[in-house]
């Protein structure tokens, strides 16, 4: 399949740039708004086309991508009345791009195999400017032959990893959340130290970078200072109550295999307001 219409459910932080790269590689690209406008209307200055539903959205397109906020908005968009799956013609796809449940994903690809429609599940990493350059890494589960037909589509925001079947690239991104946040939890705990002793943030950053306590959250720790102190207790709805949503997923996927996994536990439940300057 040689997919070039695509449609795109999920406009916010994430899923604009991503659209707005999609255009910029010559796609054509169909959204539909769902409470603010902002997103849409810019991109519809791009080239964007909206129509009225999730269900248009996808009546149009070849691939469809879903970029929504959690499992529940995901079974409302694709499962739900004018959904996506209502939509789908016989050999399109259906791309998850969301972070959500493993068990979620294989359930919608077993519904869309009865309509002879493909799933991948391919949750993204990597933050808005890896949107930019292009160099999000993609975690895909599904089928090699549905990956190299999406290829294209992918592969204009980022790097394809292969993970295994539908689910595996929700887990893969689990646990690298796991790994991400639990790491910015103690790369804060290191600052407030080393600052209590007269040490400059900066500074503290720069040996790191070079040191032994390097990593993706001290190459890029403005941007994680940021989603951390978008940390507002019990809002889920900020950059932060997203990625803590992603952390409970985690622990509730691990504890259906026995998997116990402390110390994302502790990280889950922090008050990080306390690491605020």
């Amino acid at each position: 399949m040689s997919a070039s219409k695509v449609g795109f459910i999920g406009l916010g932080n994430m899923g604009k740039p991503m659209a707005k790269r999609l255009l910029s590689h010559g796609f054509e690209v169909t959204s539909c708004a769902h409470v603010r406008r902002e997103a849409i209307e810019e991109l519809k200055r791009l080239g964007l086309v909206e129509l009225a539903s999730p269900q248009e959205v996808a009546h149009a397109s070849d691939v469809t991508i879903t970029m929504v906020r959690d499992t529940h908005e995901s079974e409302v968009v694709i499962l739900g009345e004018r959904g996506v799956l209502h939509g789908m013609g016989e050999g399109s796809t259906l791309i998850m791009m969301s972070t959500i449940y493993p068990d979620f994903c294989q359930r919608v690809a077993q519904l869309a195999a009865a309509r002879g429609v493909q799933v991948l599940d391919s949750p993204v990493s990597g933050g808005p400017m890896g949107v930019e350059r292009g160099t999000l890494a993609l975690m895909v589960g599904g089928d090699e032959g549905v990956i190299e037909g999406c290829r294209p589509i992918l592969e204009a925001m980022g790097r394809i990893f292969h993970c295994g079947g539908v689910g595996m690239g929700m887990v893969t991104k689990l646990a690298n959340n796991a790994v991400l946040f639990v790491t910015a939890a103690i790369l804060s705990e290191a600052i407030v130290l080393a600052r209590a002793y007269g040490m400059a943030e900066e500074r503290l950053l720069d040996i790191f970078k070079n040191a032994s306590a390097n990593s993706w959250a001290v190459q890029n720790w403005e941007f994680m200072k940021w989603v951390r102190d978008s940390y507002i207790p019990g809002d889920l709805g900020t950059t932060m109550g997203l990625a803590m949503k992603d952390l409970r997923t985690c622990l509730d996927v691990a504890n259906r295999k026995e998997i116990r996994m402390p110390l994302t536990a502790v990280v889950s439940h922090l008050d990080w307001s306390v690491y605020r300057e």
